[in-house]
């Protein structure tokens, strides 16, 4: 599945964007770099996927709901779906999912998605509304994956916080979590290296901040990042590849004792019928 490249200038930010998925594929900032990946599929297949109506693995790729067994792939559908764009302004620019067979068939809720840039000054926000369609409850989670770009080795950045925090470490074994966490000390920085990302993805939950800044280590500035409601975070990359990643979750994998029941699964957003959902992080150059 195919889908078209849109793009869009508005004030000093410069966007591309692919129909499928919703996707970012490039963000300049005052005419400057791509903040984001050049997308190689030797290191990763994505640039900045959106993440609905999981985020994370589900045990066996498989859920159960009100007696029926559903299977779906890591992360959702949504990234592999067609979107229409069905606004599109000076500052704004919203595109659309909606259930239909095929989407049902995965996940039984009639649904609205909506992923919509908006650009103030230099800075690019990404919001994401969920409706829900149905008559009944409907359960999902939301999130987002930008890779971010970076040159020559990982150990010359470092992530940089406004402030000192104590947070809990969620440890991750083999794509779910183990129920372990450990905790990580960061006094205002945290300086990058691979052997950090051994065990997957640094993830917090409900994080004791709501920006971080990549640097190159004691320098440059690449990128601000702000989000003021995540359920969690994570940093990740992979060895040798040249980008990283901050992804705001509203949501989060399945651990190995989750029983694979979807009403009891964590992290989950409730919306009754007609219920909307809103969630928003932003990136960009905020001085």
């Amino acid at each position: 599945m195919k889908g078209e490249i849109i793009r869009w200038l508005s004030g000093s930010v410069e966007v591309e964007l692919s129909t499928l998925g919703a996707e970012l594929q490039f963000v300049s900032v005052d005419g400057g770099k791509n903040l984001l990946w050049s997308k190689n599929d030797i290191h990763w297949n994505r640039v900045a996927p959106h993440l609905f109506p999981i985020v994370g693995r589900l045990k066996g790729d498989q859920y159960h709901f009100r007696g029926d067994v559903f299977s779906m792939r890591q992360h959702g559908f949504a990234r592999d779906r067609v979107f229409d764009v069905v606004e599109r302004g000076p500052t704004s620019i919203r595109l659309r999912l909606r259930w239909d067979a095929d989407t049902f068939s995965l996940y039984p809720f009639e649904f609205q998605y909506d992923v919509v840039y908006r650009v103030e000054k230099r800075f690019l926000w990404v919001e994401y509304e969920v409706t829900n369609l149905g008559d009944s409850d409907l359960l999902y989670s939301v999130g987002g994956h930008p890779g971010f770009a970076i040159e020559g080795e990982l150990h010359g950045y470092e992530l940089r916080f406004e402030q000192d925090f104590v947070a809990d470490r969620w440890l991750i074994d083999g794509g779910y979590y183990s129920g372990e966490t450990t905790l990580m000390d960061v006094k205002g920085m945290m300086t990058l290296d691979e052997k950090l990302f051994e065990q997957d993805a640094i993830v917090f939950r409900n994080p004791p901040f709501d920006r971080v800044s990549l640097y190159e280590k004691g320098g440059k500035k690449c990128l601000d990042f702000v989000c003021s409601d995540w359920d969690a975070v994570g940093f990740w990359t992979k060895s040798g590849a040249p980008f990283f990643c901050i992804e705001p979750w509203w949501g989060w994998a399945d651990a190995w004792l989750d029983s694979g029941d979807f009403t009891k699964k964590s992290g989950l957003h409730q919306l009754v019928a007609g219920g909307c959902g809103f969630h928003r992080y932003g990136l960009g150059i905020m001085d």
